[in-house]
């Protein structure tokens, strides 16, 4: 289903206004209301104006009444329009070029704002730095405090504006905080989850938006129109291998397996399976532990060459396998290991992969797994990676133990996610 509407938050996401909105907020306090420092404690990533209002005005025993919420906003408004005339912020990187882009697109959507500001207060913050043409479809922070309400209030005005029929699987809403993301889940919008705000990368994966960045600059405006989609296809991994295309492998263990066998000195004699091994570098350090290692591929290729290189250190046995083909045929396992082989396996397909993990792994025994998190790719690999569908896949048949952001190669740093799970007894 194609994009039909892209609806940008503000602060964080479009501009960095250099705490405008902040200092307009704390100055509407102290010179108001007399309560200086009253709003140090308050958090305002993804809040609405109204939220951020209410929530002081019932910290300090005053009626929440309209008339007070506007006599507020009128004070802020006169704050934030004094800050922002000094010229500071900046608009945040890739934001011109994407909306460019976007606006001259064959297939353009329609663009927008859904932001926890009032209008006014949109508006100013959006003149300030030359955008304010994004203000032609806008959804704003004044009437409601609940952000999830104001992307119910988008797909009602998308549909009285460009026709019935308009759902929120037409949408995509670009956001820097959690807030963004579960406003999306609630209309079953897209999400992209772009790290130019206050909250960390990292965070915003855990809360398994459509797809994250670290930025929208080189931003793909094709990719974006595409999120949320997969086309199909299967992976020649063979043909791979034999053009020496593998830039996934980097030569050796993963840093987040070698660090996490470090806490497991020995493990002798317990059996560890490793489907999709490639070239096997990530059986060495379970065969230093003690282990009895065999590592699957569907590529005879990279078998072959896993045997050249590790045949011979330790015990580490390779073979030739579709590891989802005959789930439980190879026998029971104390560990299965699988490093980024989630993101290799198209989304038709994991029911399959669950099932064979869960085959192989014996009651109370482990499943190790570093997981690339990469929300959503419309061809893949990688494939769609979330917190959510992992949960829901594995949950019901193991217990996570623990998951962590692991040392990584280069270039993926915050992108991967070790799991720890235990293959429930019952």
């Amino acid at each position: 289903m194609k994009v039909r509407l892209v609806l940008f938050d503000i602060d964080g996401t479009l501009v960095r206004t250099g705490g405008a909105g902040v200092w307009a907020f704390g100055e509407t306090v102290h010179r108001l209301y007399g309560c200086p420092g009253a709003t140090k404690a308050m958090r305002f990533h993804g809040r609405t104006d109204r939220s951020l209002v209410c929530q002081f005005l019932r910290e300090q025993g005053i009626p929440v009444t309209e008339t007070e919420i506007e006599r507020f906003l009128s004070g802020y408004l006169g704050f934030l329009e004094e800050r922002l005339g000094h010229q500071i912020g900046e608009v945040c990187p890739g934001v011109r070029e994407l909306v460019r882009a976007l606006k001259e697109h064959g297939d353009a959507p329609h663009l927008g704002v859904l932001t926890g500001n009032i209008p006014k207060g949109a508006q100013l913050k959006l003149q300030a730095h030359g955008l304010e043409d994004l203000l032609g479809f806008g959804v704003f922070g004044g009437s409601h405090e609940s952000r999830n309400q104001l992307a119910s209030n988008a797909l009602m005005i998308a549909n009285e504006r460009f026709g019935p029929g308009f759902s929120g699987a037409d949408i995509v809403i670009i956001g820097d905080t959690p807030a963004d993301i579960e406003c999306a889940r609630a209309i079953g919008a897209r999400s992209l989850a772009v790290a130019t705000g206050g909250d960390p990368f990292e965070e915003l994966l855990e809360h398994s938006p459509t797809w994250a960045v670290r930025s929208l600059e080189g931003l793909d405006p094709e990719h974006l129109l595409k999120l949320g989609c997969f086309e199909g296809g299967l992976t020649d991994w063979e043909a791979l291998y034999h053009s020496g295309d593998t830039h996934w492998d980097k030569g050796e263990p993963a840093p987040g397996l070698v660090d996490f066998l470090s806490e497991y000195a020995a493990l002798v004699g317990e059996r560890v399976l490793i489907p999709g091994c490639g070239r096997g570098h990530d059986t060495v350090p379970w065969v230093h532990t003690g282990a009895e290692v065999l590592g699957l591929d569907l590529s005879a290729r990279a078998v072959d060459q896993a045997r050249q290189r590790y045949g011979q250190v330790g015990n580490p046995r390779f073979a030739v396998s579709d590891f989802l083909a005959a789930p439980g045929s190879l026998g029971r396992f104390d560990w299965v290991f699988e490093h980024t082989l989630w993101c290799a396996i198209p989304p038709c397909f994991r029911e399959e992969y669950v099932a064979a993990v869960l085959a192989a792994v014996r009651p109370d025994g482990h499943y190790l797994a570093i997981n690339y998190m990469q929300p959503s790719d419309p061809v893949g690999p990688p494939h769609a990676v979330t917190m959510a569908e992992l949960h829901q896949r594995f949950a019901p048949h193991f217990e996570l133990r623990r998951h962590w952001v692991p040392r990584s190669f280069p270039g993926r740093e915050g992108r991967e996610r070790m799991f720890l799970w235990r293959r429930r007894s019952g």
